[in-house]
């Protein structure tokens, strides 16, 4: 499979900057020699240059520095199929010799429901690491001034990637809890292109990563007064307690719009299918994974160093620059016990996904 070839750092002038980084110095403390001298190959399933390309390849830059050998780590993307394409690439095609790695949005609404189009078996793929990417919901002003609107406007028109996207059904929830007239349009190959889809006046309203929104919505759209952002995704705790979500820091909850609008909290089946997705599907921005059977050594270093890179400040104080945000760590063996959960979810929740995803 051919894709666009990219070494890490070449995206935009902001990761150019650091693509030092990525050629060749000493070595750290040997592991083994496994990746010394070696090439990894990255591929993420969206295109050079939008928001995920950038902040994934921002975090490749810093993972480089904690695997010891310092392998050259080379980019590669395959957008398109709603994320799918680059999933089914690392699960049928691409090679199990640990120099393959896919990095890249993780919504598990497809593998939940065994949709047509991904064929992956992440059950059979090894999970190196994650992290978790918050994300919101904003309008055009010009379709809604106030949030007040939302129980009056008729047509809005609701922009987003595909069905069972997770952003996608939990923004649709959301709306469909308030009661909200909407239209939705699918098909944008990725968050990106949805919200160009937006300035555009093509769409009004998105459900957005925090990495965009800070990147790319908050400073042209909402500070001019084009936009207003909505509210965010809450986290949901063990014990189903709403908690806003720190990252998202001066925008509101969906609960507490809820209760702004509506005069009191939200509740019944469709509220607690809500808050079961917010530590499930929602859990995850971005994934990475092997191929099938990779050796065992090229496993535990992935992963060694895929945690180390998230507790280093050089990386944390890029991203926040950069992004205005920071992803937490989605460790591997909590991400693995999520993707069973999603697996195997009440029977409710899933005749729910469905009459979204389908």
């Amino acid at each position: 499979m051919k894709g666009n070839r990219y070494l890490v750092g070449r995206a935009s002038a902001l990761v150019l900057c650091a693509a030092g980084l990525l050629a060749g110095s000493d070595a750290l403390p040997a592991d083994g020699d496994f990746y010394d001298g070696e090439t990894i190959t990255v591929y993420i399933g969206r295109g050079p240059g939008s928001g995920t390309d950038l902040a994934l390849r921002t975090f490749i830059q810093h993972w480089r520095e904690h695997i010891p050998g310092r392998p050259t780590m080379v980019v590669r993307n395959i957008p398109g199929g709603g994320g799918t394409r680059v999933w089914n690439f690392g699960y049928e095609i691409a090679g199990s010799d640990g120099f393959t790695l896919l990095f890249s949005p993780f919504s598990g609404t497809a593998e939940i429901l065994g949709l047509p189009g991904l064929r992956a078996d992440f059950s059979q793929m090894p999970l190196i690491g994650g992290l978790k990417s918050p994300n919101m919901v904003y309008v055009r002003s010009d379709a809604v001034a106030e949030p007040e609107e939302l129980l009056t406007v008729r047509g809005l028109k609701y922009g987003g990637q595909n069905p069972a996207h997770h952003y996608d059904i939990l923004g649709r929830m959301a709306l469909d809890m308030l009661g909200v007239d909407y239209v939705y349009i699918t098909g944008f190959p990725g968050a990106n292109d949805v919200f160009n889809a937006v300035r555009r006046g093509e769409v009004d309203m998105q459900t957005a990563g925090l990495t965009l929104y800070r990147f790319s919505i908050e400073k042209p759209l909402v500070a001019t007064g084009q936009a207003l952002a909505l509210w965010h995704n809450p986290q949901v705790d063990v014990d189903g307690n709403v908690l806003p979500e720190p990252a998202a820091a001066g925008i509101p909850t969906f609960v507490e719009v809820y209760e702004r609008l509506k005069g009191g909290r939200p509740s019944g089946e469709m509220f607690e299918i809500y808050k079961w997705l917010q530590p499930t599907i929602n859990t995850f921005g971005h994934a990475a994974f092997l191929p099938p059977d990779p050796p065992e050594e090229a496993v535990r270093i992935l992963r060694e160093s895929f945690v180390a890179t998230t507790g280093d400040e050089d990386y944390r104080t890029t991203e926040q620059q950069m992004f205005g945000v920071r992803m937490p760590l989605i460790e591997h063996t909590e991400g693995t016990r999520v993707i069973r959960e999603m697996t195997n979810p009440p029977e409710h929740v899933r005749a729910l996904l469905e009459t979204y995803a389908r």
